[in-house]
């Protein structure tokens, strides 16, 4: 069994590090486009905790402008642009819950097409999740590396 483990941890190591690079990009990362049709709405849900950061832009094609706001989980405007084509937005939640991505198309007359592209980073113990996931994955293979040496020595 020892025999058998000793050649199972190096591979299980080189495992890790291979796939280590698929764990750890997990930032929510999106750009989209929406079809908003006169006097109405867009709404997009972007779950947040706290100390989680955003932030992003939109922008209206041609020379239309929408009104576009952020609203916290107590429907508290974190950012607003009234009549833009055009905005950058930036924010760290102050609480955890489900954060509104407001987009209104106040024309009368036409459809506006907007792009929206955002970037959430989320938090575990106050660093972002990748170098988390990063300084776990290290710590994971470096107690593997001890393990094996010590069972070399056997």
């Amino acid at each position: 069994m020892t025999t058998r483990l000793r050649k199972t941890i190096p591979l299980f190591t080189l495992f890790l590090i291979v796939c280590s690079s698929i764990v750890i990009h997990q930032a929510t990362a999106e750009t989209k486009t929406y079809t908003i049709l006169p006097q109405q709405e867009e709404i997009i849900a972007l779950n947040l905790n706290t100390d989680d950061s955003a932030s992003g832009s939109i922008s209206v094609n041609g020379d239309r402008a929408v009104d576009f706001w952020i609203s916290d989980p107590q429907n508290t405007n974190v950012t607003t642009h009234n009549n833009t084509g055009h905005a950058n937005f930036a924010f760290t939640a102050e609480t955890s819950g489900t954060f509104l991505i407001h987009l209104y198309n106040r024309a009368t007359d036409s459809s506006l097409t907007v792009t929206l592209n955002y970037n959430a980073v989320h938090k575990i113990f106050g660093m972002p999740q990748e170098m988390f996931l990063l300084l776990l994955i290290i710590g994971v293979i470096l107690l593997l590396l001890v393990f094996w040496a010590i069972l070399s020595k056997a």
